[in-house]
């Protein structure tokens, strides 16, 4: 109890538990306006929404660049007496990444011939973007001060929730609730600033040109990543956009909703475990090894209980959720969740495994491979079967990211053991 005592009162746990609290409020919380919107907007304007969504974070990803991980180590190794250069680097370098990204934006959607209605709800989550640019959690992080950001970004959040039912009634409401989401994030962009400067001094200053292309390149390991991850999740709305109506993609994207939430509930898991498993793997391989199987035997359990639960009961849960309407698609679950259960599997092979025992770059071959795989089945299978074959390509594309993760681990096993 003394241990644990110590444990909870360390700066570290609380600033851990304050970025946990960020993440909540981040993913959770948007999701309460879900069950009404789908209704009020319909499949088809959500659709077009969801398609707008979807491009935006492609976009939301290079502005982003890996910034929240390079600079928040960088805040906590270089100190305050350059931190007023490294902020001027890191907002110059992703204001240069927002130029970039809507000069994209704005070519992709002339070359793939989008609608008015999507091109202007592209053009106010844009909005979005331009918050990103601001978003200071690298900062606030690095300084392991991350109380009054996450206290900000609930306030932003709950105002945004609380808006969306105030205001959108109606299914020509589309553009207000593109304003009522984006709002967010310029909102605690500018008090996360205000704070920034009244904490630590820090103005908003452009840097030499040279400099912020320097801040890009020592990204850019990061950001790969995170595209690759990006385009793993994503890639399924984008191809539907193409091959379907606007109201399947709505359709798919509410119903991908309901597996998504379990790997929400998942995420949390899987972060508490990784620096357990961690610390096993350090004191001897067989220890982690067994760490790990005995961990997956009940996560992945009750998950895959949970998971059929879902299944049997889809109907019933989609109606509720998004409305009768959704329903007449209430069988492309079965696929959703296949993936859910597979991308928790392949958390335990891939993180909790290769990563934890010091393995990345056997992990980061399999997943960039996978991540290529399953762009070809979202295209083949997309195009042939359209909404079946988008939700079938999640589940494929895990399950061969799967074995290639299984390979990976024999390989490393059977090296281990050849050292022992």
């Amino acid at each position: 109890m003394e241990n644990i005592k110590k444990m909870i009162s360390t700066k570290l746990f609380k600033n851990g538990m304050w970025l946990f609290l960020l993440q909540i409020f981040n993913t959770v919380v948007p999701l309460l306006t879900l069950p009404y919107i789908t209704r009020v907007l319909g499949a088809s304007n959500y659709g077009i929404f969801s398609l707008s969504l979807n491009w935006i974070t492609y976009f939301q990803v290079i502005v982003e660049y890996g910034f929240g991980f390079t600079g928040a180590r960088k805040v906590s190794i270089e100190g305050d007496s350059s931190l007023q250069n490294l902020y001027s680097r890191i907002i110059s370098a992703r204001l240069l990444l927002l130029a970039v990204s809507y000069l994209g934006m704005n070519v992709l959607a002339y070359v793939t011939h989008v609608g008015v209605q999507q091109y202007v709800s592209m053009n106010i989550l844009f909005l979005v973007i331009i918050g990103v640019a601001f978003q200071l959690t690298w900062l606030f992080q690095g300084k392991q001060d991350m109380k009054l950001i996450t206290m900000i970004n609930a306030v932003s959040r709950l105002i945004s929730v609380l808006l969306v039912f105030l205001i959108v009634k109606a299914e020509e409401h589309l553009y207000l609730y593109c304003f009522c989401y984006s709002g967010t994030f310029i909102f605690s962009a500018i008090l996360g600033l205000a704070l920034s400067r009244k904490k630590y001094g820090l103005k908003v200053k452009l840097c030499k040109f040279k400099d912020a292309i320097e801040e890009i390149k020592d990204g850019w390991y990061l950001f790969i990543s995170q595209a690759m991850s990006k385009i793993f999740s994503s890639v399924g709305i984008t191809v539907l956009g193409a091959v379907a109506a606007p109201s399947i993609v709505g359709i798919y994207s509410a119903i991908y909703k309901i597996p998504y939430i379990m790997i929400l509930f998942f995420s949390p898991v899987s972060q508490t475990l990784y620096p357990y498993i961690s610390v096993k793997f350090s004191e001897s391989f067989p220890k982690g090894c067994q760490t790990v199987k005995r961990a997956a035997m009940y996560i992945i359990g009750l998950f895959a209980i949970g998971g059929l639960l879902i299944i049997l009961l889809r109907n019933f849960l989609i109606s509720v959720a998004f409305g009768v309407a959704y329903t007449e698609y209430s069988n492309i679950i079965v696929p959703l969740v296949m993936w859910m259960v597979l991308s928790i599997t392949n958390n335990f092979l891939g993180i909790q495994f290769l990563v934890a025992s010091g393995h990345q770059k056997e992990y980061s071959q399999a997943f960039s491979l996978s991540a290529v795989v399953t762009v070809i089945l979202n295209i083949t299978l997309g195009i042939a079967f359209g909404v079946y074959g988008v939700s079938s390509a999640a589940a494929i594309g895990e399950a061969g990211l799967m074995l290639l993760l299984i390979f990976q681990i024999l390989k490393v096993k059977s090296t281990e053991e050849e050292s022992i």
